[in-house]
C-alpha cells in the first residue's frame, strides 16, 4: 500500500506540475503569475525521495531519517496549500480571511507562514486534514535540534506518507479543471 500511495502522489504531483506551471490563458493573470514563479518541479522532486523513507532505516541514523521525512512531508504539504491558494488566488484576496502584514499589504500565497496556511485551509478548505498537517508540522520542526519534538516512528512516517496521498487527492479535487482530461486525480 505504501508503494502504490507514493507512485499516485507522483503521478499527481506530476501532472499538476504540467498543468499549472502552464496556466497562462486559462487561470486568471495573477494566479497564473504566481503558479509560473511556483517552482512546482521542486515539489515533484521532493516525491521521488518519499520511497527512501520505505527501507528499515540504520539504527544510528533513525531519528536523522525520520526528522528528514517529516521534513519533506512538511515541505510537500506547504506547498500543496500554496499551489491551492494561488490558484485561487483571486478568491483569496478578496477574502475577509485573507493575509496581511504589518502594513496591511495583502500577503501573497508564496509568502503566508506554514501554521497560517493550515489555519486558513482549515477555514476555507478542508478541516478535516487539520490534525494531519498538524502533526506534520510538529515533526518537521524537529529539524531545529535545540528542542525536543515527538518525531514518531518510521511506522508513523510511513503512515503520513499514505494520508499525504489522500490530502493531496482532497486538494486536487478543489481545484479548478478545464475538463476531467486533466484533472491529476485520474493520473
Amino acid at each position: 500500500m505504501p508503494l502504490s500511495a507514493i507512485d499516485k502522489i507522483i503521478r499527481v504531483t506530476k501532472a499538476q506540475e504540467q498543468f499549472w506551471s502552464r496556466s497562462h490563458g486559462w487561470a486568471p493573470s495573477a494566479a497564473a503569475a504566481l503558479l509560473a514563479d511556483a517552482r512546482l518541479d521542486r515539489q515533484l522532486s521532493f516525491t521521488h525521495t518519499l520511497h527512501d523513507y520505505l527501507s528499515p532505516f540504520p539504527p544510528d541514523a533513525v531519528e536523522a531519517r525520520l526528522i528528514l521525512g517529516y521534513t519533506t512531508l512538511r515541505s510537500m504539504c506547504e506547498g500543496t496549500l500554496k499551489l491551492f491558494f494561488s490558484i485561487w488566488f483571486e478568491d483569496y484576496r478578496k477574502d475577509q480571511d485573507a493575509v496581511y502584514d504589518r502594513k496591511l499589504n495583502l500577503v501573497s500565497p508564496e509568502d503566508i507562514a506554514f501554521d497560517r496556511l493550515i489555519a486558513l485551509y482549515s477555514k476555507k478548505g478542508d478541516s478535516k486534514f487539520e490534525p494531519f498537517l498538524r502533526r506534520i508540522q510538529e515533526r518537521g520542526n524537529a529539524i531545529h535540534h535545540f528542542c525536543d519534538r515527538d518525531i514518531g516512528t518510521q511506522s508513523d512516517l510511513i503512515a503520513d506518507i499514505v494520508e499525504f496521498k489522500e490530502f493531496l487527492l482532497a486538494v486536487n479535487s478543489q481545484l479548478p479543471y478545464p475538463d476531467d482530461i486533466y484533472d491529476p486525480a485520474h493520473a
